[in-house]
C-alpha cells in the first residue's frame, strides 16, 4: 500500500494549476530531495542534488528539441 503524502499531493495540484507543462517527475524528485534532507545542516548536498536534477532535465529538453 502506498503511503499518502498530503504535502506532495498538494504540491502537485498547485503545480498543475500554476505551472502548466511543468514536468511532474522533476517536481517529485525535488520534493523528495527536500524531504530527505530537511533536517540536514549541510545544505550543499541539497543544492548539489537539485542542480543535478535540473541539469538532467535541461539536457533532456535540449536533446528533445534538436530532433
Amino acid at each position: 500500500m502506498k503511503e499518502e503524502d498530503l504535502t506532495l499531493d498538494t504540491l502537485l495540484n498547485v503545480g498543475a494549476e500554476v505551472a502548466h507543462g511543468l514536468d511532474v517527475q522533476i517536481l517529485k524528485q525535488c520534493y523528495l530531495i527536500q524531504k530527505r534532507f530537511q533536517f540536514s545542516s549541510d545544505r550543499a548536498v541539497v543544492v548539489s542534488e537539485m542542480e543535478r536534477i535540473i541539469d538532467v532535465a535541461v539536457a533532456r529538453q535540449i536533446d528533445g528539441n534538436e530532433g
